[in-house]
């Protein structure tokens, strides 16, 4: 399989770039964004994806690993296709349409040309399970008690690693008012952590 192609752009369209590999000029679908990227750039280098058809091949290129998972992950939606899988993950960069997943944010979906409420459905249905593979959620931003909870607990003296730390504290927050001090924080992740 084709991981990435990486040569000399020698055309640009609205979503094609064509690549001068070796003696080859490869013809690759890339988002809108990716053409924008590549201007002024005579390289490139993209992560890709081979869609083998009945009437031929087709190569989709991603500036990131990211959205090509995404894409990937999008052509086992039922009845979604490559051609509207393409279109979600040029319209929206990996980590919106994670979102919108993650939330059943149906109108954000919805905006994307050809997708009805239906589909939007279905996407959100198949890659829920599927997301944390392909697009790792972002870390919530911490307030400024909350970090001092994630240093006690990563100091030398209890010893839990970063990830450990701030999974307690996911499940901590919501347990604690906004006014609790951070000792109590400290004391309730504790508790967390050192269950069996």
């Amino acid at each position: 399989m084709l991981e990435t192609i990486e040569g000399t752009v020698v055309e640009r369209g609205e979503e094609i770039l064509i690549v001068q590999v070796g003696g080859f000029g490869l013809r690759l679908w890339v988002p809108p964004r990716t053409v924008a990227d590549t201007s002024g750039k005579a390289s490139v280098r993209v992560f890709t994806h081979l869609l083998v058809r009945d009437d031929g091949y087709e190569v989709y290129g991603f500036a990131t690993r990211e959205e090509r998972e995404m894409f990937v992950g999008l052509l086992a939606v039922p009845q979604l296709g490559p051609r509207l899988a393409f279109r979600l993950v040029s319209a929206l960069p990996p980590e919106e349409l994670a979102t919108a997943v993650r939330t059943g944010n149906l109108s954000v979906l919805n905006q994307v040309k050809g997708i009805g409420a239906r589909t939007a459905q279905r996407v959100i249905v198949e890659l829920s399970g599927r997301l944390a593979k392909m697009v790792p959620p972002t870390p919530t931003p911490l307030g400024e008690k909350e970090q001092v909870v994630i240093r006690a607990l990563t100091s030398k003296a209890l010893g839990f690693s970063e990830p450990e730390a701030r999974k307690a504290l996911d499940t901590v927050r919501p347990e604690c008012p906004d006014d609790a001090p951070v000792e109590e924080m400290i004391r309730r992740a504790l508790g967390i952590l050192s269950a069996p």
